[in-house]
């Protein structure tokens, strides 16, 4: 009646637990050591933290989410690319719906997909082979898209109480604003009050920051040849400033690869992510500050390059 089936058996975790569990006897001192430390493994790695996944008693541990978490992957980014860049609108939306399904957390999202996938159009772009209109299309889908999760990833803050004020923006002039964008989602989640925005002139932000107090104030630059811009922007906000006090982070790759040119446009730190940005934020309104209850910032320490020399002379 119930005949042997030809479907290869699937080895669950559960069907790993029950290894061995009806010859536990027949097992050595040392083979049965080994069999419980693989149980306790399992337990802890995988059975936990999806107990508390489903049932979420409170806040989840960054640990434990990142233990069953699906993670991303260069295809992942490849394939999205084309979805944003295809006819569909709703294809990419669709593609990140998928992903939150499948366990990938928002911030995943964030730093491991959104934000390469700007990187790639910036590089299609410089190579020609996407247009404006194409890139423009694209950028405005990735905006839609953090706004709506956006209300997923503010939801699940941890924090209560007020942290600071801080102001996140790029050099006058430029539009590029999505990497200031995913910092203000951490800022936010972190209980900063937040401001972000590209000024249209440099008035517009002179005028800002002198009538309106902020702690930090963050740029976010792509390329070389607007870091003698920064540094004059830098030198003339802080004259500008209703606080004198203001702390100054900048971010982006060039900051990553040489954090000597911190210091050379007159920055307090830099933070190599917006995983890392609340985290830098805080040190900085510690040193203006001093509070033991923060962490320390991250020291802008490097060689001095042709780059950062040109800058110094400014």
């Amino acid at each position: 009646m119930f005949g042997a089936s030809n479907t290869p058996a699937v080895e669950r975790p559960l069907d790993k637990l029950a290894l061995g569990a009806t010859d536990r006897a027949d097992l050595s001192p040392a083979a049965a050591a080994r069999q419980r430390e693989r149980l306790e493994r399992m337990i802890q790695n995988e059975i936990v933290p999806r107990l508390m996944l489903s049932h979420r008693a409170g806040p989840v541990p960054p640990s434990l989410v990142s233990a069953v978490a699906r993670q991303l992957s260069e295809d992942d980014v490849t394939t999205f690319v084309s979805a944003i860049r295809g006819a569909d609108d709703s294809l990419a939306l669709q593609y990140v719906r998928d992903l939150v399904a499948e366990g990938t957390t928002i911030e995943a999202i964030y730093i491991d997909l959104l934000s390469p996938t700007a990187r790639r159009l910036g590089s299609l772009w410089d190579a020609d082979e996407c247009d404006f209109v194409e890139v423009t299309v694209a950028m405005g889908r990735i905006q839609r898209m953090l706004r709506e999760l956006s209300q997923v990833f503010q939801s699940d803050a941890g924090r209560t109480e007020a942290t600071g004020s801080a102001l996140l923006t790029c050099i006058p002039g430029e539009q590029h604003t999505l990497g200031v964008i995913i910092v203000a989602e951490f800022l936010l989640r972190d209980n900063w009050r937040v401001l972000v925005g590209a000024p249209w002139s440099e008035s517009d932000l002179l005028n800002l920051v002198a009538n309106e107090r902020f702690d930090v104030i963050g740029f976010s630059v792509g390329c070389e040849n607007r870091l003698s811009s920064l540094k004059r922007e830098i030198r003339r906000l802080r004259a500008a400033s209703r606080n004198p006090d203001v702390r100054i982070m900048v971010g982006g790759k060039i900051f990553v690869d040489d954090p000597e040119l911190v210091h050379r446009v007159g920055a307090d730190a830099y933070a190599t992510d917006a995983r890392e940005a609340p985290q830098i934020a805080r040190s900085l309104l510690a040193a203006a500050t001093p509070s033991p209850r923060f962490g320390t910032l991250r020291e802008a320490t490097s060689g001095h390059g042709e780059l950062s020399e040109a800058i110094r002379r400014e």
